[in-house]
């Protein structure tokens, strides 16, 4: 039998120098490989929830996993109770592969600080871990509201992250990335009758959409709780969530799929069913504009549906605000919300909503 010389000999014969160099490449790969094994939670690992009411029946943790090729689960636990399972996988709400959105039910949660871990287990079988304190207040958020965001230090002072990464700019809060539904709640799910004004600057539109994205689209959510699962819809079960009606309507500005230059329409989606495009508005990147929708109750129809009158109208800041409203609309139906917070809602479209003001509306308002 030949004789093996020992590889360390080899090694320190042929090129001592070299056996440093590699020892000094395996350290770097190693400290490379436990960086991207990592765990990013956006809005920081000290969080709050109630303090403004309950907008919701879940708090939503988010982050993401730079390592996403190489992730092969991903659990979350509350103060040590037994994990539950995340997606990490692309899909409606999770803009990326790696991005998580954990729908931990309010609940769960006792009052004052609880323990959030975050796991992470990759297929080199090493795990990442991330402790996140997430506290439980009782609040309330009474109408009206106003939001001037060069005097908020920290957005979940005013509202709730929902979906994706947001970010506090000069022109006011941004989505820190394009996706499906980015969605931040401002309110409590009892808010029934009101009027927004909000601020508006657009800086991109996304030339692409997923495929259950339809067109791009920018507004406002009226009467939303959260996400569902069952209903008239049947929406599974997932974490996250992904049931997106029952909600109120939604106000906003929509393009057609694939035409991110063209002019966006001024839509109504009603929360339980309906979809009307009225005149499309040519906007300006980089300017800022005006958006107003209300949401006023009306008496229930002969079969005991909802009916509530909802409007909108869209004008740019430097000008005056127009008279009419761009559209009005009564929407009728047995599983549109009657009650519900506000969402801002930026849908694959970069954005900021800047200065923000809520009104409670009196009967008889129209």
């Amino acid at each position: 039998m030949k004789r093996r010389t020992p590889r360390a000999l080899v090694l320190v014969a042929v090129a001592p120098v070299g056996l440093v160099g590699l020892y000094q490449a395996a350290d770097q790969l190693a400290s490379a490989i436990a960086g991207s094994h990592r765990i990013e939670v956006w809005h920081g690992l000290e969080q709050r929830v109630g303090h403004l009411g309950e907008a919701q029946e879940d708090f939503n943790l988010l982050g993401r996993i730079p390592a996403a090729d190489r992730l092969f689960s991903l659990q979350y636990a509350v103060n040590d109770a037994t994990p539950i399972e995340l997606t990490f996988r692309a899909y409606r709400r999770l803009a990326a592969d790696g991005h998580f959105n954990a729908d931990i039910p309010i609940a769960d949660l006792l009052p004052g600080p609880n323990r959030i871990l975050i796991e992470a287990r990759f297929l080199d079988d090493s795990v990442a871990r991330r402790e996140v304190t997430v506290t439980r207040l009782a609040g309330s958020s009474p109408l009206p509201v106003t939001i001037d965001w060069a005097q908020v230090d920290d957005p979940q002072d005013v509202g709730q992250y929902v979906d994706g990464e947001w970010l506090l700019g000069e022109d006011g809060l941004r989505p820190g990335h394009m996706g499906y539904d980015r969605l931040f709640l401002i309110g409590e799910r009892d808010w029934q009758d009101y009027e927004v004004t909000a601020e508006f600057t657009l800086h991109r539109v996304s030339a692409e959409t997923a495929p259950s994205s339809g067109g791009n689209g920018l507004g406002l959510m009226l009467r939303f709780a959260g996400h569902s699962v069952g209903g008239a819809q049947r929406f599974p079960v997932a974490q996250p969530k992904w049931g997106y009606q029952p909600f109120g309507a939604i106000a906003w500005l929509r393009w057609r799929r694939g035409d991110p230059d063209g002019a966006p329409v001024r839509q109504f989606l009603g929360g339980g069913e309906g979809e009307v495009d009225h005149n499309p508005i040519a906007l300006r990147p980089g300017e800022r504009y005006l958006m107003k929708a209300r949401a006023e109750t009306l008496p229930d129809d002969a079969l005991g549906r909802g009916v509530t009158q909802y409007a909108f109208k869209v004008w740019p800041a430097a000008a005056a605000e127009p008279a009419e409203w761009d559209w009005q609309q009564i929407h009728v139906s047995h599983d549109a919300l009657r009650r519900g917070a506000l969402g801002l809602l930026a849908h694959h479209v970069d954005a900021s909503f800047g200065r923000i003001e809520i009104v409670p509306l009196p009967p008889g308002t129209s």
